[in-house]
């Protein structure tokens, strides 16, 4: 366990040469660091807050001003400038974080979203969030994800959703309900209106994740600068569904050069 800001943080590593940090997404752990190539690069991976062996945290510890502060605090560990790799949730916060930390200078996001623009569309997205973490605690661990890995997003065969299901199941319920309280969709705030602070920005999406291709080409449009990848034969966890083309294009985002972005960021303040 690795102390980061108070908090005991499950901390995976791997490699050496230029530092890239690797997000999960929800119901994920560090652990998703395996499904990463050989990188001439320090590979360096947490568990997210209320995720695998991270502590879990009161709401407001875990909210998202929060979880990016202690991510922060994680890219002291390399005075180089990082690569920071997000999937969904892991995206969003990876997103925010590049954003506002001037040290990252190249965001990859797969499968992920700037968040929600309308604060009524957030408001109904909590409450989404807190009826998905209310059945949580009702009905455990087992009855989510039996409900979580049949969702139409994904395009799993029954071998992939079984390899998943042992690190879903071995999530601890509470923890996972109080990080939707904390920062599901509908507590984050919109990263919209901070497009133009992101550095260089590649985002991939698979094939047939049509919602998540859409909100892709929509930030695309908003700011040029954003390259978007599709992986073939695969929805909304490429990196599981397609994994060889998954590293083949990882490595050659990483490897392949270093354009430079817009890097007019800001620090976002006390109220993340």
């Amino acid at each position: 366990m690795h102390q980061i800001r108070g908090v005991d943080y499950e901390l995976f590593e791997r490699g050496s040469g230029r530092p890239v940090l690797l997000l999960h997404g929800f119901t994920g752990q560090g652990s998703w660091i395996d499904r990463f190539p050989d990188l001439p690069a320090r590979l360096i991976s947490p568990s997210l807050l209320g995720h695998g062996g991270t502590s879990h945290e009161s709401i407001g510890r875990m909210r998202m001003s929060q979880q990016v502060r202690d991510l922060s605090a994680l890219l002291d560990r390399d005075d180089r400038p990082w690569t920071v790799i997000g999937y969904s949730l892991g995206g969003r916060i990876g997103m925010t974080l590049a954003a506002c930390d001037d040290r990252v200078e190249h965001f990859i996001g797969i499968s992920t979203t700037a968040g929600l623009e309308s604060a009524t569309l957030r408001k109904e997205r909590r409450t989404q969030d807190a009826a998905l973490a209310g059945f949580l605690e009702q009905h455990g661990i087992e009855a989510f994800v039996n409900r979580w890995e049949r969702l139409p997003l994904w395009h799993q065969t029954e071998e992939m959703r079984a390899a998943l299901r042992p690190e879903r199941l071995a999530q601890r319920p509470e923890a996972l309900a109080d990080h939707l309280r904390a920062i599901g969709t509908g507590s984050m705030p919109s990263v919209w209106p901070m497009l133009d602070r992101l550095p260089r920005t590649d985002l991939i999406v698979g094939k047939h994740d049509l919602k998540f291709r859409e909100i892709a080409k929509r930030m695309q449009l908003r700011q040029a600068h954003i390259r978007i990848h599709e992986i073939p034969d695969a929805g909304h966890a490429p990196h599981i569904e397609n994994a060889q083309q998954f590293g083949t294009m990882i490595e050659k985002l990483i490897l392949g050069g270093n354009e430079n972005g817009i890097s007019s960021k800001l620090d976002f303040g006390p109220n993340v």
